[in-house]
């Protein structure tokens, strides 16, 4: 029988990661691509969606190159993206600006002001409340402070959506993409006009909502060009990067957790009904009849990268890791607060800032590598204890993300934590994204019984006694150092603020085809 295969491609905050899977749900080769983050002011987190497009394209290229895999042997590709990354387009299909990412904190006026006009009604028809996390508060900014690119505005797409359009042109997006938006009813399966309305913006604005195991389109000359792939490739709808992990880490079942080391620390719950808590996130699972409630830390391995490129000139993150085990737990009485963006959970205050606390001259860059490592094992712990007070279940986790791929750093999870964490083979959202997509074609099976069977553990990684013992003493400290900086951190924000009053113009060019055709 001849081999055959599936492509999925991972739209992460920091880059591409590309799989190709057979029928037997084997990664046989994998590609990733870098993009940056652009910061034009204070609080404000960008890309330019094009990024994202050229990743693509050069991750799927390097797999076809590594595999030799014949493009007439891929039966599909299947996308996932950042939740709450949206990409406002004219009516061309092109960029009216740089995409405000879910890192940004631009909007929390807008957040109050939909609080305002509101009130509960947002968390009654969509399971979570205002906060410059959502798309609905991003584009209440974008009309009170660029009139003329909201004068514009004739579509709005997610992150893998845009990208899957420019390939396989395909107006469609799915319903826990549509949840990120905060203007769309998950019970419903709708969007919820009445909020559409408020922001003045036409009903086809929005893309039309499907299941994200469904075909949206097939890759057109274009996108061959810019993959290599077989014009007519089917292209799955796709999902967001979470979910993908959640269901490809096996996590199907209530009761069942993951914790995401990956650019955010994301913490998720199985369960069969959303968390009624407005201080939780609600999102339907890929799966029907459940849900993965849960919370988060901002920035875990952004964390990490951050230090790389400010310390270690683009070293291999195998190599500072590995520098990492020859300082102790503890780091020698350095700690570090990974708020470089304020926080969420516990918090939820956009405004708390980034500290390494305990600096001494016996002290280095090995030092504060796994001070990094330590403080977002702490900021992971503080969150699950937070989820776990408003009544979250975690009786298993599995351990998920880029970041566990660091045998410290995984160890360190665990020290923290206090409980044994279960990794499995495949971390990252491309594989669960290939598993949805060989579903949805019929390559894999539909139940999720038997999908169970494609996933795998590779270890239990348990707590090291001596190790919690330290954690569970600095844990602590951290803890008071948390709340003793947040009135240092408020008043260096307004600091900031008033040094750069004023607000940059948009950094993405305006731009149409030569051949100018309207999207449909």
């Amino acid at each position: 029988m001849k081999n055959q295969f599936v492509l999925a491609s991972d739209f992460g905050t920091g880059g591409c990661k590309t799989v190709l899977t057979d029928q037997h749900g084997r990664v046989v080769a994998h590609a990733t691509d870098e993009y940056p983050l652009i910061l034009p002011a204070p609080g404000w987190f960008e890309q330019n969606p094009q990024d994202w497009l050229a990743a693509l394209g050069r991750t799927i290229q390097k797999v076809l190159a590594q595999s030799g895999v014949d493009p007439r042997d891929i039966l599909a590709l299947g996308l996932d993206g950042v939740t709450h990354n949206v990409v406002l387009l004219d009516e061309y299909g092109q960029p009216l600006r740089p995409c405000i990412t879910f890192y940004d904190t631009r909007s929390a006026a807008e957040c109050t002001e939909i609080e305002k006009d509101w009130g509960s009604e947002v968390f009654q028809r969509t399971w979570n409340t205002p906060s410059p996390v959502w798309t609905w508060p991003q584009l209440l900014w974008v009309k009170h402070h660029q009139p003329a690119v909201w004068n514009r505005i004739r579509f709005i797409l997610c992150q893998k959506d845009f990208v899957r359009n420019a390939v396989a042109p395909s107006r469609v997006t799915d319903f826990i993409d549509a949840a990120g938006t905060l203007l769309f009813d998950p019970c419903e399966n709708t969007w919820i006009r009445d909020f559409t309305a408020a922001l003045e913006l036409p009903e086809d604005v929005f893309p039309q909502v499907v299941n994200p195991r469904s075909i949206a389109g097939y890759i057109d000359q274009n996108g061959a060009r810019l993959t290599g792939l077989r014009a007519g490739t089917p292209v799955i709808t796709g999902t967001t990067d979470t979910v993908a992990e959640v269901f490809g880490a096996g996590a199907f079942r209530p009761g069942q957790a993951t914790v995401k080391l990956a650019s955010v620390g994301r913490i998720t719950s199985i369960t069969t009904a959303p968390a009624n808590h407005p201080r939780l996130l609600n999102y339907r699972h890929v799966i029907d009849g459940l849900w993965y409630p849960g919370t988060a830390t901002k920035f875990a391995t952004t964390a990490f990268r951050w230090l790389r490129d400010s310390l270690w000139a683009n070293a291999a993150y195998d190599e500072m890791s590995a520098a990492c085990e020859t300082v102790p737990p503890g780091s020698d009485g350095l700690l570090f607060q990974p708020h470089l963006g304020g926080e969420w959970a516990p918090f939820w205050d956009d405004r708390l800032r980034a500290n390494f606390i305990g600096l001494t001259l016996r002290h280095d860059r090995r030092h504060m590598t796994r001070a990094v490592m330590e403080g977002v094992a702490f900021a992971l712990r503080s969150a699950l204890e937070y989820a776990s007070s408003l009544g979250l279940p975690f009786n298993e986790i599995r351990l998920i993300g880029q970041g566990v791929r660091s045998k410290v750093w995984k160890q360190i999870i665990a020290d923290c934590l206090q409980r044994g964490v279960k990794i499995p083979v495949e971390k990252d959202a491309a594989f669960g994204t290939a598993l949805l997509t060989g579903m949805g074609i019929g390559f894999y099976p539909q139940d999720p019984d038997q999908i169970e069977a494609l996933i795998h553990l590779e270890e239990e990684i348990l707590p090291v006694p001596d190790n919690a013992e330290t954690y569970q003493t600095l844990f602590a400290i951290y803890q008071q150092a948390d709340l003793a900086a947040q009135t240092i951190s408020h008043q260096l924000n307004a600091y900031e603020s008033q040094l750069n009053r004023g607000q940059p113009a948009c950094q993405v060019e305006e731009k149409q085809p030569d051949a100018p055709v309207p999207m449909t």
